[in-house]
């Protein structure tokens, strides 16, 4: 008999390679994971090298990003119901593989409206990745083993958005930007494969009809809610078309809330709520997603606008922090099912908080060695937290509707980061302008900012300018300096916003429960179909 032959047949216990079959499980969806989270960093590098190959304005070539976003967002909930209806296996070997072809496509475009339909195609297969691969994990480890599992799961969550820039940036400056996609390819395939030959057919015993109402008010509304986010990272909060979007959004998804729960078959499985981890554990989740990748997307920007790195370079300064937290992900892990979640969580919160808090003190002058060991911390305590918070949010979760819950997770979990850096984005905008003010205030003819106007301005008046003309200039380079420390100041807000929003997680992280103990053994205890 072959080795797939022994596993479909075999229980929970069977063993391939030496490994036990759960072991199987996490290699065997671990590629899928890492491509769609690479995928998601490594295009945002290349944003700018598109516009000049395509020849196309800022708002077009954003559609590059901003249709992936939109099609994967819609394309979970309804991925959860196939799962269910049709096994979850088939479906998320089926979107691996339309995700790697997508990609192929998306190297083949000939024109930006090819790019961004192959985009919108590689986000719909990339809905199901994440939540089907975290479904079935969870759904062969035994809670006081998912420490561990969860662990193991979050090294290509946390690490491909390192690898992302760097290697988005070698190819863009070295290589041709179709790599950017055909580099899924291969690793797809593999995943493809691998995932064929040792994942197991489990499907809920209870086939659900579709639920349309609530398909077509999820659609309708992520999709507006999310666009109007995204819009807001460039238009601002006040615009009319972020408004009526976020607007439009927000009512689909309150009559979403009143379908749902009148329903007995929902798309989206709002009961979830009422278990007390579920509920806290998405509210510490997203205060967490907002510290990690609120540093993600500052830090480039930071680094690269005031500090004049390059991309590579700013992509290589934040590399090693973010391999140490791949090392120290199993660690956070053991001691999860050792200690439980609830004290690592508290302890990694704390930490974050902090390391989040030495980043609003970064300036110019900071030494590398000095911003390295921020990272360091940083990274730790994600460690902590990140999957830990994961764990204790599926405490309780039934077998049988974990497709659902880890869908929903996902869900929720994309709509916060559109709105984190959306928010970040837009803080950062409106903080510079009121520091240039109070900075120009301050600029006295005594001041020393003052004095300096006077002595470039007698500068350039000694190398042949007029007096008007040499004082113009002048105030035309301080004038850039203190735009210059305005912005820094408006950065060291933003760091300090998102280690306050860290430390309300830390409260949220203080009302987590223990796991609910069960009676058996996990997977006994809540069956599925398995052919």
């Amino acid at each position: 008999m072959s080795n797939a032959s022994v596993l479909a047949a075999g229980a929970d216990d069977s063993r391939l390679f030496g490994l036990e079959y759960k072991w199987l499980v996490v290699i065997a969806v671990i590629f899928g994971i890492f491509t769609s989270v690479l995928d998601s960093t490594i295009v945002n590098i290349a944003i700018s090298k598109l516009q000049a190959v395509f020849g196309a304005s800022l708002d077009r070539i954003q559609w590059v990003s901003t249709g992936y976003t939109l099609a994967l967002t819609v394309s979970i909930p309804i991925f959860s119901y196939l799962a269910d209806r049709f096994g979850i296996k088939r479906i998320y070997l089926i979107s691996s593989g339309l995700f790697v072809a997508a990609s192929a496509l998306c190297g083949l475009a000939w024109n930006l409206e090819s790019l961004i339909f192959a985009r919108i195609l590689q986000g719909l297969g990339g809905g199901a990745l994440m939540p089907l691969a975290t479904a079935q994990i969870y759904a062969e480890f035994p809670p006081a083993e998912r420490g561990r599992a969860a662990a193991t799961l979050g090294v290509p969550i946390l690490l491909a958005p390192a690898l992302g820039p760097t290697i988005g940036g070698f190819i863009i400056e070295y290589a041709d930007w179709r790599l950017i996609f055909y580099l899924n390819v291969p690793i797809g395939i593999v995943g493809v494969l691998v995932g064929m030959f040792i994942l197991r057919e489990r499907r809920s015993p209870v086939v659900r009809p579709l639920d349309v109402p609530g398909l077509i008010l999820s659609t309708l509304g992520f999709a507006s809610l999310v666009y109007g986010i995204a819009e807001a990272g460039s238009k601002g909060w006040q615009s009319l078309t972020v408004g009526g979007f976020m607007g439009f959004g927000l009512l689909c998804l309150t009559l979403l809330v009143i379908v749902e729960l009148g329903t007995s078959t929902p798309l989206i499985d709002l009961t979830l709520f009422r278990d007390w981890n579920f509920t806290f554990g998405n509210l510490l989740t997203w205060t967490l997603q907002i510290g990690l990748f609120g540093a993600l997307f500052l830090l480039p920007i930071f680094l690269q606008s005031l500090r004049g790195l390059t991309p590579v370079q700013a992509a290589l300064v934040l590399m090693p922090s973010a391999l140490l937290t791949a090392f120290m992900l199993p660690i956070g892990g053991l001691l999860v099912d050792k200690l439980g979640a609830k004290p690592v969580i508290i302890v990694g919160v704390i930490a974050l908080t902090l390391t989040s808090f030495a980043l609003s003190h970064l300036s110019l002058q900071t030494p590398p060695l000095t911003l390295q060991l921020w990272l360091i911390g940083r990274s730790v305590a994600l460690s902590f937290t990140l999957q830990p918070a994961q764990v204790v949010t599926l405490y309780n979760v039934p077998r049988e509707a974990l497709a659902r819950a880890t869908s929903l997770l996902n869900l929720l979990r994309q709509v916060i980061v559109a709105f984190g850096t959306a928010m970040l984005s837009t803080y950062v905008q409106n903080q510079t302008p009121l520091h240039y003010a109070h900075l120009a205030e301050r600029v006295t003819p005594t001041s020393p900012t003052g004095q300096v106007i006077g002595q470039l301005a007698a500068l350039y008046q000694s190398r042949g300018l007029s007096s008007l003309q040499a004082y113009a200039a002048a105030l035309r380079v301080v004038g850039l300096q203190v735009r210059l420390q305005a912005t820094i100041l408006a950065f060291h807000d933003a760091f300090l916003l998102t280690a306050a929003i860290v430390a309300c997680g830390g409260l949220v992280a203080l009302l987590l429960r223990p796991a609910q103990r069960r009676a058996g053994p996990v997977a006994k205890a809540e069956p599925m179909m398995m052919e």
